[in-house]
């Protein structure tokens, strides 16, 4: 049985990789993604595999606790048959009556733990129309540019205002020109790439979190990647992938290098209306609940600051927004070292 399960894994796999190593653009992915999941086939073995795609999620105190739950109520019924020396049976026993409005005294059930980024910010006035709403969002900060000097200040600011900064990198394009940002380029030295990394760093001097601006040509060079991620080790720096490609090079060093390398799982606002960004979130709440965490990216579109500010009660309901080292360090506290990427199973 074992060994049928691996082979109709294999090939799972193979049909599911084949289905979406096609997909070239965010829109094509998702498209593939969905044509997949509908297939007879993968709807036939969803059941039989599902326990085979979670090894990387975690598990919520919810579901810890209807665990516990089960294994109380069997305690009850056959506690004269349990080893006095077992040292799990008498602790959950012992724990039973200590809180009459909590009488098995198990843990509250946890929200997952989201990374909600806004990125392209720039001005002050973005920053502050962040500030105002109710929600942890954690902007992602164009570097200086002899355009734009100021945006050091707007990550001092947030500082001051006890929140966490990331910086919104720019990395080369297939089809994208900047005409403010000047982009990492494919190919370049990495003693260059050190030296204008260093540049950021020392604009930024509490910056720790980076992520990609475009970057579709860069992220997908697993030579110029594999540079950039060890300039970022030396420095002291870390990288968060946006993942404006279906399969960047980040994935591939993550496994080779046994690393943590967090990924964006979706972008909330790639239409720039309300209705579809409150859709979006919608998703990302059930996304993060699949798998006990996510990270969304947005940006400061007029219609984005309002989705959000008509959805923030539901989303701080049923989401805990984190800073990125509250998110890395709840991945790592949990054995998470294989980020898992929506879309997923």
């Amino acid at each position: 049985m074992v060994n049928i399960r691996f082979l109709l894994c294999g090939i799972f796999t193979l049909f599911t990789s084949a289905a979406l190593c096609r997909a070239d653009s965010i829109s094509n992915l998702a498209e593939s993604n969905s044509k997949v999941i509908a297939h007879p086939l993968i709807q036939g073995f969803s059941q039989m595999f599902f326990g085979l795609h979670t090894d990387n999620f975690i598990e919520l105190d919810e579901m810890k606790q209807n665990k516990l739950t089960q294994e109380n109520n069997i305690e009850s019924a056959d506690s004269k048959d349990f080893n006095q020396n077992d040292t799990q049976s008498p602790k959950i026993k012992n724990k039973t009556s200590q809180n009459p409005q909590n009488p098995q005294n198990l843990p509250l059930a946890s929200k997952p733990k989201v990374l909600l980024i806004m990125d392209d910010l720039s001005k002050l006035s973005q920053i502050k129309a962040l500030e105002s709403l109710p929600l942890n969002i954690t902007p992602s900060i164009f570097p200086k540019t002899r355009h734009n000097a100021i945006t050091p200040s707007l990550a001092e600011r947030v500082i001051n205002n006890g929140k966490s900064f990331m910086i919104h990198l720019p990395l080369e394009a297939q089809n994208f020109i900047q005409k403010e940002l000047e982009p990492l380029k494919v190919g370049i030295d990495k003693q260059s790439l050190k030296e204008q990394i260093l540049q950021i760093k020392r604009d930024f001097p509490h910056l720790v979190y980076l992520n990609n601006h475009t970057g579709s040509k860069f992220t997908q060079s697993k030579t110029d990647m594999k540079n950039l991620l060890e300039v970022f080790d030396e420095l002291n720096l870390k990288f968060i992938d946006s993942v404006t490609i279906p399969n960047p090079a980040s994935e591939l060093l993550a496994k080779e290098q046994k690393r943590l390398i967090m990924q964006r799982d979706i972008f909330l606002d790639n239409q720039t209306n309300v209705a579809y960004t409150k859709k979006q979130l919608q998703s990302l709440i059930q996304k993060a609940k699949k798998k006990g965490y996510a990270i969304a990216i947005c940006h400061p579109h007029p219609s984005t600051f309002k989705a959000l500010t008509q959805m923030q009660k539901e989303l701080n309901a049923n989401l805990e927004l984190v800073s990125p080292s509250e998110l890395e360090n709840f991945l790592r506290e949990n054995n998470t070292l294989s980020y898992v990427r929506s879309p997923f199973f």
